[in-house]
């Protein structure tokens, strides 16, 4: 199955350069033939939370039916308005199936922080999805590890037990598919999958690289294609980096 795999695009009504960047990655996934099987957009879909920005985010994702979790900068209450659900603070989480491959769309958003934290009812559905046989997917904001850059570390998933315990104990593929970092990254975590997708906005700035651990509002956007063998859990990350 091919997932595409987009993250931050951080709308922003008075900055046309946000919407232009994401209406290109979004281009790019509605040219895939075969288009994908899944289309998953992992958090700060809208930079202030506005209900403008969530109309922008919907026509632009209009007939992908795309998922979508929240991120640091998002606003349940606007965002459970765009995705038909009631205005309230309540978490943003639930359980599909593609194919054979169950996915958990995890809510780590904490109001008024940047950090991240899982929602009880989002530990409760990967606890249930983790019982179940075969690939699980779970997708989030917040990456569950350290990165290396002083900028994003600190507003990490901090408690990470809660999403790799579940998934640490099953005898079936487990991946996690996050954003928040503004920079593709592939890595495992005691034998759990982790992908991050590049930021649609901008991109961050290694500490290794000029201006470090700041987002280069500059470098083109792109998203992470993902192509994953629905019976044994393999995963391959193709990167695609796209002229705005």
């Amino acid at each position: 199955m091919l997932v595409a795999h987009l993250s931050d695009l951080h709308l922003d009504v008075d900055r046309p350069d946000t919407l232009q960047r994401a209406a290109r990655v979004v281009d790019h996934v509605r040219a895939l033939d075969p288009g994908p099987d899944l289309v998953l957009v992992t958090g700060d879909v809208a930079d202030h939370g506005t209900d403008e920005e969530y109309a922008r985010a919907a026509e632009l994702l209009d007939g992908l039916d795309a998922h979508l979790v929240p991120g640091n900068h998002d606003r349940r209450p606007t965002m459970r308005a765009m995705l038909g659900l009631p205005r309230t603070e309540g978490p943003i989480t639930s359980t599909v199936t593609v194919g054979k491959v169950t996915v958990v769309l995890a809510d780590t958003h904490v109001p008024g922080h940047d950090h991240g934290d899982l929602a009880p009812e989002s530990r409760a559905e990967i606890d249930r999805a983790a019982r179940r046989p075969g690939v699980l997917v779970v997708a989030l904001h917040h990456p569950p590890m350290r990165i290396g850059s002083g900028l994003l570390d600190p507003i990490r998933l901090l408690d990470a037990e809660p999403l790799l315990g579940p998934l640490r104990s099953r005898a079936y593929p487990s991946i996690v598919l996050c954003g928040h970092a503004h920079t593709p990254l592939a890595t495992t975590i005691d034998g759990v999958a982790v992908r991050i997708a590049q930021g649609v906005v901008s991109t961050l700035r290694l500490p290794c690289e000029p201006h470090p651990d700041s987002t280069d509002r500059a470098a083109p956007p792109g998203l992470a294609l993902h192509v994953l063998d629905e019976d044994t859990g393999d995963l391959t990350t193709h990167v695609r980096v796209l002229a705005p």
